[in-house]
């Protein structure tokens, strides 16, 4: 009889090979989702600084906007009307803490709060947080993305 069949060193060469090339794809798969964490997170900060400007801008053509209030237990922000002060600090911090409404953090899905947002000058303890503050010099708006601080400042001489 001619029996052909593979021998235990071909299968345990075969397995080898597979487990090899599952583990650089698991490595590539945890760098790809990591990169498009950061990127989501990247878009965020944008988004809430046009956010910020466009709700400045409106209210030097109204008197009051409609803003949504913080997002919080899971539970979406009312609508409110903001009087638009003079204060570009004023009309920042509330479209910043309205932010959650319409955003969620990349890192922490299931957050009942959306994104963290902190009245705070240092800079947030987590990845996808925020950290705001009207300073003397400005308003200042700082994002954590993958452990590196994006940091952006409206100075009171180049308010919108």
């Amino acid at each position: 009889m001619n029996h052909k069949a593979f021998t235990l060193i071909e299968l345990l060469v075969v397995v080898a090979i597979i487990g090899i090339l599952a583990a650089v794809g698991v490595v590539a798969y945890n760098g790809y989702t990591a990169s498009a964490k950061e990127s989501v997170c990247k878009n965020n900060f944008s988004l809430l600084k046009k956010m910020i400007v466009q709700n400045y801008t409106f209210c030097e053509f109204q008197n009051e906007i409609n803003i949504k209030m913080q997002y919080t237990n899971n539970t979406p922000g009312k609508d409110r009307m903001l009087s638009c002060p003079q204060n570009f600090g004023t009309i920042a911090g509330e479209t910043t803490k309205s932010f959650g409404n319409y955003a969620s953090s990349p890192y922490e899905p299931n957050l009942t709060y959306n994104i963290p947002i902190l009245t705070y000058i240092g800079d947030p303890p987590m990845d996808g947080g925020i950290a705001y503050y009207p300073e003397s010099a400005g308003f200042k708006l700082r994002m954590r993305c993958r452990g590196k601080v994006i940091v952006y400042q409206w100075p009171i001489s180049q308010y919108p």
